[in-house]
C-alpha cells in the first residue's frame, strides 16, 4: 500500500527530549519534521504506548531558539516513534515554518501545506 502524506517531511537530525504527563524526560533523536509531526528514535526500554501524549522539545541553536510540540504517539516500531503534532505555540510554529521553507525551496508548496493544516482543524 502506498503511503499518502499531506505534509512534506524535512530531514532534520538533532537530539531532543520527550516529556510525559508526569514530567519525566526521555532523551530522543529527531530524524525528520513536518507541520503534522515528527519521526524520532528512543532507547530500547521506551515505556510509551500508542495514543500517549508528550511534549517534544527540540533546541535549534545555542541561543534559546527551540520548537516545543505537543504530540501524540501514533506508532512505535523498530525503535522509531511516529509523533502526531497536536499543538505548537506561535514561536515554535514560526521556527518550524522557517525550517520547512528553507528545506522545501518552494514557498507555494509551504503555503498549500499551511492551508491544509488550517482546514483540518
Amino acid at each position: 500500500m502506498a503511503e499518502r502524506r499531506l505534509f512534506a517531511r524535512i530531514g532534520f537530525e538533532a537530539g531532543a527530549w520527550l516529556i510525559d504527563a508526569s514530567g519525566h524526560h526521555y532523551p530522543t533523536r529527531v530524524h525528520d519534521l513536518s507541520l503534522h509531526g515528527a519521526l524520532t528514535t528512543v532507547n530500547d526500554n521506551w515505556p510509551g504506548q500508542d495514543g500517549d501524549e508528550y511534549e517534544l522539545q527540540l533546541s535549534l541553536d545555542g541561543h534559546g531558539q527551540r520548537i516545543i510540540m505537543k504530540a501524540r504517539q501514533r506508532y512505535h516500531r523498530d525503535g522509531y516513534i511516529g509523533l502526531e503534532c497536536l499543538q505548537l505555540d506561535i514561536d515554535s510554529a514560526g521556527h518550524l515554518r522557517r525550517l520547512i521553507e528553507l528545506n522545501l525551496a518552494d514557498e507555494s508548496l509551504l503555503q498549500r501545506q499551511l492551508a491544509q493544516l488550517v482546514t483540518e482543524d
